[in-house]
C-alpha cells in the first residue's frame, strides 16, 4: 500500500486554475485500477491544496503517473507553483 501527501503551493493568482485543474482529474483518478484514495483539500488560507493518495502498488502510482490528465497537471505546475510540489509518503502506525 502507498499512502501520499502532497502538498501543493500555486502561485496566488493562479490558485483557483490549479484547484479546478485537480478537480477535473478526481473521478478519473479514482477510477484508475489500483487507485482507493484520492482527495483533494484546501488549508483555511486558501494558499495551499492538499492531495491525500492512497494506491495498492508502486506499479499502480507508476500507471497513474503515466495517464496524459496527470501529465497535463504536472505541465501546469511548471509555470503555477510558488513552491515545488512537497510529497509526503507515509506509513500507518500499528
Amino acid at each position: 500500500m502507498i499512502n501520499i501527501v502532497a502538498k501543493i503551493t500555486p502561485k496566488p493568482e493562479l490558485f483557483d486554475d490549479c484547484k479546478g485543474r485537480l478537480q477535473e482529474i478526481l473521478a478519473a483518478t479514482l477510477a484508475e485500477a489500483g487507485c482507493m484514495r484520492f482527495e483533494l483539500y484546501v488549508n483555511a488560507e486558501q494558499s495551499c491544496l492538499f492531495l491525500v493518495e492512497q494506491f495498492a502498488s508502486q506499479a499502480a502510482l507508476d500507471t497513474h503517473y503515466q495517464q496524459p490528465y496527470v501529465a497535463a497537471v504536472f505541465a501546469f505546475y511548471e509555470s503555477a507553483l510558488a513552491l515545488p510540489v512537497e510529497v509526503n509518503y507515509l506509513q500507518a502506525v500499528n
